[in-house]
């Protein structure tokens, strides 16, 4: 079960951190038997901050402020940790912290293919409506053949314009978090299932 996670610059901490400033052992994160945090400094050169306080002992919360020396860490990443399965040794913050980034960017993608989905939709659904709604209207009044032919094409215009400018909306935000390529038309279903990137191979669930 996983209960202290070390930090500090030395390789043999769960968490390191290259930085002069931080010492060799500088802190532990203990999860306590009520599921609560206490950060515990370990006579650090450079100090162990929390919410602006030089602390030796404190309880660790998610929206705390935490710095090591003059270094800051993500309180939420580090917490969230605990919950990730059995700690590894010398995995360096930085790279630790970029994939929860890609963790988290990939999930709004959901949000994204969602919206886009939705908004497909509509576009189809007021230009049925809108089609009925002109027709219905040149039924009743004499109108050659080659005006209305004007006033559906119009219409056909008005809707691929909409499509054109939401698939180019698309192509920006539905992109890869670790290349920034866009991923298609692919379901965010199947790309979740996946896990990863098939162009950059970069990991999207933990």
């Amino acid at each position: 079960m996983n209960e202290i996670l070390t930090i500090g610059r030395s390789s043999e901490n769960h968490l390191v951190i290259r930085v002069p400033a931080v010492s060799s052992r500088h802190c532990s994160v203990r999860k306590l038997p009520d599921d609560t945090f206490l950060i515990e400094d370990h006579d650090s050169s450079n100090g162990t901050f929390l919410n602006g306080r030089r602390i030796k002992q404190a309880l660790l919360k998610a929206g705390d402020e935490l710095v090591l020396a003059n270094y800051p860490l993500e309180v939420q990443m580090i917490l969230g940790i605990f919950d990730a399965g059995p700690f590894k040794t010398g995995v360096a913050y930085e790279e630790f912290r970029k994939q929860e980034l890609i963790f988290l960017e990939f999930l709004k993608l959901k949000g994204v293919y969602e919206e886009y989905q939705k908004r497909k939709r509509y576009i189809f659904r007021a230009n049925n409506l809108k089609s009925t709604g002109i027709r219905a209207g040149l039924s009743v009044i004499p109108v050659v053949g080659s005006a209305l032919g004007i006033l559906s094409g119009t219409l056909t215009g008005n809707v691929q314009a909409d499509l054109m400018e939401l698939e180019e909306d698309f192509k920006k935000k539905y992109i890869c978090p670790g290349c920034f390529k866009f991923l298609g038309a692919e379901p965010f279903e199947n790309m979740q299932k996946r896990g990863f990137c098939l162009v950059c191979k970069t990991k999207w669930i933990k």
